[in-house]
């Protein structure tokens, strides 16, 4: 890992559903910078383990810490606390979310307005360096039902990057795409890797993890079951696990 300072901390992170243990005593650093692809099995805890870092998932124990906010997880968390948590991490999904009653322009503006106090004009303006950002400055008043699913992917991006987040979190955010439209949505992430955003990305793009992320990690049954550079553990998983995911991505190629 990076000699950086760590800017995402999860210490003993535990959830569950009833009886059901999705993410078992997980300990994790993210240094600054840094992109960690998550990787693994249907089931493994990956999204979930992902959703903590912003607390759409609430785990019964742990602790977490996102640049200087720390929070002890064994209790509900206050509401202000929560806000600071989540304006502070960017979050795109499998599905886009997108309002469909407004413009491209209005959807990535609003959340500028309310959340961060800007003016309509400060907004609008962040608002077009982003759609540039991401090749869409032509669909500012377009609709999101009118526009490809890469399209409407990379909008969310737009969105989630106004709100200045100091890490941004993926969720298999091409799973719901085409390969061809996936790509488009893969290169904007490869930019924001390059420019040095921090990313933690679930994914099963195991060729893009290989060449944009710094640590690969893979989870199976709710645990980190190895982790490292992206080549090392692909080339020469050691656990035996590990070696038959792998074997089973190789195989359905």
């Amino acid at each position: 890992m990076s000699e950086k300072q760590p800017i995402v901390r999860l210490q003993d992170v535990n959830v569950s559903y009833g009886a059901y243990h999705a993410v078992k005593n997980v300990s994790l650093e993210i240094a600054r910078g840094e992109v960690v692809a998550i990787v693994g099995p249907s089931g493994a805890g990956k999204s979930t383990l992902l959703r903590t870092i912003n607390m759409l998932e609430h785990p019964s124990a742990g602790t977490l810490a996102v640049g200087d906010f720390r929070f002890a997880l064994d209790h509900e968390l206050p509401t202000e606390a929560l806000l600071k948590l989540r304006r502070s991490t960017g979050m795109v999904f499998q599905s886009f979310n997108l309002f469909p009653h407004m413009t491209v322009q209005r959807n990535i503006s609003l959340p500028q307005m309310r959340v961060l106090k800007r003016s309509k004009a400060e907004a609008d303006a962040r608002t077009a360096t982003l759609l540039e950002r991401v090749d869409l400055t032509d669909k500012a008043l377009s609709y999101p039902t009118r526009l490809s699913g890469g399209q409407q992917q990379r909008i969310a991006i737009a969105r989630a990057l106004a709100l200045d987040p100091q890490v941004m979190l993926f969720d298999e955010p091409t799973s719901a795409l085409d390969p061809e439209l996936g790509l488009e949505v893969l290169s904007v992430m490869r930019e924001l890797a390059q420019d040095g955003m921090t990313m933690v990305v679930v994914t099963h793009e195991i060729a893009f993890a290989a060449e944009v992320a710094d640590r690969l990690i893979v989870m199976a049954n709710g645990e980190i079951i190895e982790e490292g550079s992206p080549k090392d553990v692909i080339r020469n998983p050691q656990s035996e696990r590990t070696q038959r995911f792998f074997r089973a991505i190789l195989d359905r190629h």
